[in-house]
């Protein structure tokens, strides 16, 4: 059987990680290659596939865990789209809290099934506000030092650091950026892209080819690891909307968006990653947040005026995570009793992640 491309894109929380997936799809797609792709959750109803499926690409989620401690899961994924898709690529996105992926999910797949798979260099996407904050004072604004820890350890292991984003960048400050990235890991190719409009993308799939993966293997306090980990709260929702009359489905979205963060922010509570997608008869709206002082910023405007709707929320949040799921329950009742809209919560899952457990850790 001819090797599948395994390529493994990690990065913080809010990093670009499924954009960039989607346009790494597109890009091998077009030269004829057939694409799957597996997303990674702790919990199910994931914005993340849900568009990866309205982009048009094969998918399969991995609910309960990090690829580290589901991967057996995520080889029964792969096994899925090889049944369905017959890939040529396989593009994984594992959770955004996770680290020491090298150990516990690349060194496995190189060991174990190296007959299958050709593993690809790990590639950790970065956030340039987040980048900024650890460069020029060693935290994550807003968030603990466990927190950091995770995130600083994320760079650490990688075989390649993407620069995500730099399309908002001047070219100073994404030199400048990119100059220091390079001074404090040396050991990791650095290189800037932007997920949104492709710049850098050739480069990165150049160095994503070549078979030198893993070699940056973690020093990791599992114990504070798991602390850091578990000072996120994670909500995810579907919601079922219906009205009397058509609503502008967009404006709904926007001011829920907007009053669940108004309302973190009173807390306060730094948010990781705040997405939510609004489905109706007409399309797709997908919008999203990076951290509590962002704008906030549609991925897709289709859905337009409807009687009913479908809302999937995702919110990884640094706080607790039955305030959270109040605050989402709270906004969503009172802006619905506003609107006149009725609402039913279909499924609910609000919780801090547990302590990681790899299946397999190789040194």
């Amino acid at each position: 059987m001819k090797k599948i491309r395994f390529i493994l894109v990690g990065g913080f929380l809010g990093a670009g990680k499924t954009t960039a997936l989607c346009r790494l799809a597109k890009y091998f797609t077009d030269k004829g290659l057939r694409v799957g792709l597996i997303t990674n959750d702790q919990a199910d109803n994931l914005v993340d596939t849900h568009l990866v499926r309205i982009e048009g690409f094969n998918v399969e989620e991995i609910p309960g865990g990090c690829f580290c401690c589901k991967f057996n899961d995520l080889l029964k994924a792969a096994d899925n789209l090889i049944a369905k898709v017959k890939p040529d690529v396989i593009l994984a996105e594992p959770v955004g809290s996770c680290t020491d992926l090298v150990a516990t999910v690349i060194k496995p797949l190189k060991l174990y099934h190296k007959d299958n798979f050709k593993v690809s260099s790990y590639t950790t996407l970065l956030d340039p506000r987040r980048a900024k904050d650890m460069i020029t004072s060693g935290t994550l604004g807003g968030f603990s030092k466990n927190v950091a820890y995770i995130f600083k350890k994320q760079l650490e292991e990688s075989d390649i650091i993407a620069l995500n984003k730099i399309d908002k960048l001047s070219h100073t400050q994404s030199y400048g950026m990119l100059s220091l990235l390079k001074k404090r890991f040396p050991k990791s190719k650095i290189i800037g892209v932007s997920s949104r409009t492709g710049k850098g993308f050739g480069h990165w799939i150049d160095l994503v080819r070549t078979e030198k993966s893993g070699s940056n293997i973690l020093d990791l306090d599992y114990d504070i690891y798991a602390e850091g980990e578990a000072e996120l709260g994670w909500l995810n929702s579907v919601v079922e909307l219906c009205a009397k009359s058509p609503f502008s489905t967009e404006k709904f979205l926007r001011a829920l968006t907007l009053r669940i963060k108004n309302s973190l922010k009173e807390i306060p509570a730094e948010i990781a990653h705040l997405k939510l997608a609004l489905s109706t008869g007409l399309g797709n709206s997908l919008i999203h947040l990076t951290r509590s002082s962002q704008g906030l910023e549609f991925f897709r405007k289709e859905s337009g005026r409807s009687l009913k709707a479908r809302l999937i929320a995702n919110a990884r949040v640094h706080v607790d995570p039955e305030s959270l799921r109040g605050i989402f329950t709270d906004v969503l009742n009172k802006l619905c009793k506003e609107e006149g809209i009725g609402f039913r919560i279909l499924s609910q899952q609000y919780f801090r992640p547990g302590r990681p457990v790899p299946v397999y850790r190789i040194r």
